[in-house]
């Protein structure tokens, strides 16, 4: 059974991956820039539900294959559903990503906001690019915390006042201090490609922001899924001492940590408050870098 901390967020990612992608520029990518002409055959490493592959199988050539790859049984379980009735030919691999060799070789190996949640995740860059053949492409997408957490509009709210993004980043350095999780890595990809060998390597910018406003359909899950569960799930004075405590265990001094509660809950108390009548907009600073394996490796 997979022991994944993201096995249990099946609700979380089915309403978040609805707002990372406008599908025609993944066809622009597919189209213009990786001029993808014929089937070819895709391993998602860390696949989740199978977002990607439900993505890229539409907008691929005809008789392309997919194969995800994760550790989350509950995710594989909702990405057997998407395929189920689906006449696309797919393959759900349980395994651990650190673990996992690959047995065969494939024509691109992708994988989204993964490599940010696994420390020393250039061991995954290499396994990727291990996967696939000759002149084959790894993709890894990946959001940058630092641009997701400037590039938001809270409209009644001055979100910039509240000063949350410094914390933020010490959090995000500490955990790559400590733990060796890196949630700037979607900046630093194209480099770390070069280095293990990749050529030909690009990066691009997904063209998604996402404009919230009350008077839609599901804004509360749109809501929940911008703010990273900031709501519907409100915050309470109640839950200050032990939400502090977690935060200094993290690296925050008692007076960072008290500040950042105090930021969330004035947050989630104006989302409650102007719940009918609020509106957002944000964008995830996801980058899509890309490179190529060199011929008859």
């Amino acid at each position: 059974m997979g022991d994944s901390i993201w096995n249990n967020a099946v609700e979380y990612l089915k309403n978040s991956r609805m707002s990372w992608w406008n599908n025609d520029y993944m066809e622009f990518l597919i189209e213009k820039v990786w001029k993808i002409k014929k089937p070819v055959s895709v391993v998602d490493f860390g696949c989740g539900i199978g977002f990607l592959g439900e993505l890229l199988l539409p907008l691929l050539p005809k008789g392309s294959v997919y194969t995800g790859i994760d550790v989350g049984d509950k995710l594989l379980d909702e990405a057997r559903k998407k395929f189920k009735d689906k006449e696309y030919e797919t393959h759900l691999i349980e395994a651990d990503l650190n673990d996992y060799e690959p047995k065969e070789k494939y024509d691109i190996a992708i994988c989204q906001t993964v490599l940010q949640h696994i420390p020393n995740s250039i061991n995954i860059l290499k396994k990727m690019k291990k996967s696939v053949k000759s002149e084959g492409m790894v993709i890894c997408i990946e959001l940058s915390r630092d641009v997701s957490g400037a590039a938001i509009y809270i409209d009644g709210l001055d979100y910039g006042k509240l000063n949350t993004l410094g914390i933020e980043q010490k959090l995000r350095r500490n955990s790559l201090d400590r733990v060796g999780k890196d949630f700037e890595i979607g900046l630093k990809l194209p480099v770390y490609m070069e280095r293990i060998g990749l050529e030909n390597v690009g990066i691009r910018v997904n063209d998604h922001a996402q404009f919230i406003s009350a008077s839609q359909i599901e804004y509360k899950n749109k809501v929940y899924a911008s703010m990273s569960g900031e709501y519907p799930n409100k915050m309470s004075r109640e839950n200050k001492e032990e939400f502090v405590k977690n935060l200094v265990d993290r690296g925050l001094t008692e007076k960072e940590a008290e500040h950042e509660f105090e930021s969330r809950l004035e947050i989630s108390n104006h989302l409650y408050k102007n719940q009918e009548k609020s509106s957002i907009v944000v964008s995830n600073g996801m980058f899509i870098s890309y490179g190529y394996n060199p011929k008859n490796l």
